[in-house]
């Protein structure tokens, strides 16, 4: 049995880690449909190119032999060996889902389907809530929870770093978030826009940094949480606060894996606290801990896990 994973061609966070966690788990008895160049290593796109200069997530899967052919129209046909269906970014596969609903596929009781909403927005494809799982990720509705499921962003395991950098300087260098310049150091030493593109050198300001500066950008999960943990940096996380609390990221919480405020001055005063009585070494370990507990493989078993199916 396999599963049929239905990609879209841009960049998606969500979409593109899901991908991540399952190949790496399911190997050639995951098939992304289409083939999502943009994920393989094959890839001759330019990183400069891809969202985010490319980094993390981008061309690092290996371009192992997968058949593809005829796909959707075995699924529409039910001349297949697909056990699980999932619609890896909903809204931009609208076409897709109204293809199945017309070829009556979603009524083929074989098949369990799963719905991943990563967008920004708050709003939910309700037509999709009777077919199956649906897993949203700006859940801001607290009475939508009872008929969604929460989702984050993950970070592929091998970019978790397992032996961490000397920390040399207090906070790393990309920082987009205006009310932290008010602190001198950032003010003088960080960078507004982009300060790297090389992944390696941008991975390595992080990590001999004991600090990184975070905050909510187009949602409220974004990549910068993860890469700042996984480098066994602690996240600053502006404003943090006014999350929803379903929404993602999920597992953050103050003083104990990051450190949230909603000032420059609040920042500065709970890193003189932290100083004051050594407590670093334990919040930089469960950082380290919450980018483990994060990675797309996990996050990619729990899923199939809430779908109570096992792959035969």
């Amino acid at each position: 049995m396999k599963i049929l994973y239905l990609t879209t061609p841009e960049e998606d966070y969500l979409q593109d880690q899901m991908l991540i966690g399952l190949r790496k788990i399911y190997d050639d008895r995951l098939v992304d449909f289409p083939k999502k160049n943009v994920m393989y290593e094959s890839c001759r796109k330019s990183g400069d190119a891809i969202y985010g200069n490319g980094f993390t997530i981008w061309k690092i899967l290996p371009d192992i032999q997968v058949d593809r052919s005829g796909v959707l129209e075995k699924v529409v046909s039910n001349v297949h060996d697909f056990q699980v269906v999932i619609f890896g970014s909903i809204w931009r596969q609208l076409d897709y889902f109204n293809k199945f609903k017309r070829a009556k596929v979603f009524s083929n009781k074989s098949i369990k389907f799963c719905f991943i909403d990563g967008q920004d927005h708050s709003r939910i494809f309700w037509p999709s809530i009777k077919y199956g799982k649906y897993y949203k990720r700006e859940l801001r509705r607290p009475l939508t929870r009872f008929f969604v499921n929460k989702i984050g962003f993950s970070i592929p395991s091998h970019k978790i770093r397992t032996s961490l950098l000397e920390k040399k300087k207090t906070f790393a260098t990309h920082v987009q978030c205006e009310e932290a310049y008010k602190i001198s150091e950032i003010n003088q030493n960080c960078k507004m826009k982009y300060a790297f593109s090389d992944e390696k050198a941008y991975y390595d300001d992080i990590g001999i940094s004991k600090y990184g500066i975070t905050m909510k950008k187009g949602g409220w999960d974004c990549m910068r949480h993860y890469e700042l943990a996984a480098n066994g940096t602690v996240p600053c996380f502006y404003q943090l606060s006014k999350k929803p609390k379903f929404c993602a990221p999920h597992g953050l919480s103050d003083m104990e894996n990051v450190i949230t405020f909603n000032s420059a001055q609040e920042l500065t005063d709970k890193i003189s606290h932290v100083n004051k009585l050594g407590l670093y070494a334990r919040l930089q370990a469960n950082a380290h801990n919450w980018a483990k507990q994060n990675s797309c493989e996990r996050i990619a078993e729990n899923l199939v896990s809430g779908l109570k199916i096992i792959l035969s």
